[in-house]
């Protein structure tokens, strides 16, 4: 029976045109590994292969095409440890990414950082259906660009929206409020059960601290226009299905709430 392994990479690109860079793996359908990489001895002919990005997560997979080759000149290309490479055979590239916080409370190893993880066919069986779901709720690619539909998330968060306690602002407040030139549209304008204002800005797929520093400034309207009025406070709340480390201290900094949105 074949294995199911997840083999992870930096985004495409990011090794220039050597061998390790994801888009020269796929064009000489050669992964490669150090000889020393963890679980890299129990790959065999046959197994099957989940694609992930460090940081982001997943969008393809591949079959294992035949034993591990040497990499016979890896001296000659400048390493200080010897390589090789696995054939591979049957690559599909899914042309989405599948956000890694959405699935990674379903998988068994949980540490993304890992080169070489082991996974299983149940596993894969969850992560392909989740980006079933993905794709089938709006997201997608598109002659090669990477897009989202955000409209559908903000859908959904209007119809769950008492979960977190609030409720939409008043009809005199627009929705995806247009604040004016070098401010921005906002996504959600709501209040909290204290009559405050909390602005939702949802995220249909990883972010980085970029959108606190967005978020602040709609906040920042809010409150000399609005809020200062009705002597109320200013709350931020980002919704994402998956973050990094970047946003995650600037959104503690701020004071701003990150919750991830997981699909179901």
């Amino acid at each position: 029976m074949s294995s199911v392994w997840i083999f992870s990479n930096k985004k495409k690109g990011s090794y220039g045109e050597s061998d390790w860079d994801t888009d020269t793996i796929l064009k000489k359908k050669r992964y490669y590994f150090k000889e020393s990489e963890p679980n890299r001895k129990n790959i065999k002919k046959g197994d099957l292969v989940l694609f992930r990005v460090y940081g982001s997560g997943f969008w393809g997979s591949c079959e294992i095409s035949d034993d591990w080759v040497p990499d016979e000149k890896w001296r000659d290309k400048g390493r200080d440890v010897a390589t090789g490479w696995f054939p591979i055979k049957s690559v599909i590239n899914w042309n989405v990414v599948l956000p890694y916080e959405i699935i990674r409370s379903e998988l068994s190893n949980k540490n993304s950082r890992m080169r070489i993880a082991k996974s299983n066919s149940e596993e894969k069986s969850k992560i392909e259906f989740a980006k079933k779901i993905y794709i089938d709720l709006g997201y997608g690619a598109t002659d090669g660009n990477f897009f989202v539909l955000e409209s559908g998330v903000e859908e959904a968060v209007k119809a769950n929206i008492s979960q977190l306690k609030l409720k939409l602002a008043e009809d005199s407040i627009q929705q995806q409020c247009d604040l004016g030139i070098g401010v921005g549209r906002t996504d959600l304008i709501c209040r909290d059960e204290d009559n405050n204002f909390v602005v939702l800005e949802l995220k249909a797929t990883q972010t980085s601290d970029y959108v606190v520093g967005q978020i602040l400034r709609y906040m920042g309207y809010i409150q000399e226009n609005w809020a200062e009025k009705e002597k109320v406070k200013v709350k931020g709340i980002i919704m994402t299905p998956s973050y990094d480390e970047h946003l995650r201290l600037a959104a503690k900094a701020a004071n701003i709430q990150v919750l991830r949105l997981r699909i179901t």
